[in-house]
């Protein structure tokens, strides 16, 4: 039972992949006793992250993110098959709400960076309907509803994601033009588990509301073994996940700014410490790069290029991501 709640304390707070959202994710490897099952979890990042992106300074005005989230897992019947699942995730910047901190030209703020006008201040863009304000990370709330099969040495589990604000809600905003920062998806996720110190397996996620019409691969590979203790009487667990973030269809030519195809790239490493049986404290760190996806948006940042700052781009080519949770298991 203790093997089992740490691989839900080390799979918690994985990093986002696009607006995370944080992926919370329950790697189920024993079968569950009980009927209804969960946890309750709190924690705090060095920075914003979404879908393996991590957020760049000037767009956050700041650094850091805390989030909070509430799992529950209702077994249908027999321990280990079907299993329905419910996350509540709340995910909020810890800095500025000020795209690119309103970035400055001859003494002016730049409000909005128009793709033929080039850059905006304040009255101007108001005057044209511009403002990008508007358009800036909000603090994410998440829904994820999932059914989930388990056997042996496999499971997977499909359902539905709802995020508002958050990294999907700017861009839901900004590329799509739409007055909400809603993303509905539709998710299926294989995972293969053949020793159990090892999972592999990948996240579909088609979105049909919001970024309409695109899809979302994450393919993952998680290793963990006993640090202090054994798997029957465990003390500290240590876990590496090695993983990345890749669309098709998900953007368009004309958002000018994000590409198709592989987006971030991470290896994330955690060790939960088992205070007693049903409290756990993860710390961790994970090590970000950005795939060409990300790296197209960097390249044609137009606040970058209006005020001759380099710096003024959404995502960090690296990033290092340091973070803490609480979770209590029940």
């Amino acid at each position: 039972m203790k093997f089992r709640n740490a691989l839900l304390a080390a799979a918690l707070v994985m990093p986002a992949m696009a607006g995370t959202e944080t992926i919370i994710e329950t790697p189920v490897v024993e079968p569950v006793q009980k009927k209804l099952s969960g946890l309750i979890s709190l924690g705090i990042d060095t920075n914003y992250t979404g879908r393996g992106y991590v957020i760049s300074h000037t767009v956050a005005e700041g650094d850091g993110s805390a989030n909070a989230a509430l799992k529950l897992n209702y077994d249908l019947g027999e321990p280990g098959k079907w299993t329905l699942g419910s996350t509540i995730a709340y995910i909020s910047p810890l800095s500025g709400h000020k795209l690119y901190g309103e970035p400055t030209l001859g003494g002016n703020n730049i409000v909005a960076v128009h793709p033929e006008y080039g850059p905006l201040t304040g009255a101007q863009a108001g005057a044209m309907g511009q403002t990008i304000g508007y358009k800036n990370i909000e603090n994410q709330f998440t829904v994820i509803t999932e059914a989930k099969y388990t056997e042996e040495k496999w499971n997977v589990a499909f359902g539905h994601n709802f995020t508002h604000g958050g990294l999907l809600g700017v861009m839901t905003k900004h590329f799509r033009k739409r007055s909400f920062s809603n993303v509905n998806e539709a998710f299926v996720q294989p995972e293969w588990t053949p020793y159990k110190w090892l999972s592999i397996g990948m996240k579909t996620s088609y979105s049909f509301q919001g970024m309409e019409g695109g899809w979302w691969f994450e393919p993952y590979a998680t290793v963990k073994a006993p640090i202090i203790g054994t798997p029957e009487d465990l003390t500290l667990l240590g876990t590496v996940t090695v993983g990345m973030s890749a669309s098709y269809d998900y953007f368009k030519d004309t958002d000018h700014a994000c590409a198709n195809g592989p987006q971030a790239f991470f290896v994330k490493v955690s060790t939960p410490w088992f205070v007693n049986k049903n409290f756990i404290i993860t710390p961790s760190v994970s090590f970000n790069w950005l795939g060409k996806g990300g790296l197209k948006a960097n390249g044609h940042s137009q606040a970058a290029y209006a005020t001759g700052y380099e710096g003024h781009v959404p995502f960090r080519n690296f990033g290092v991501v340091a973070g803490i949770s609480a979770t209590y298991t029940f």
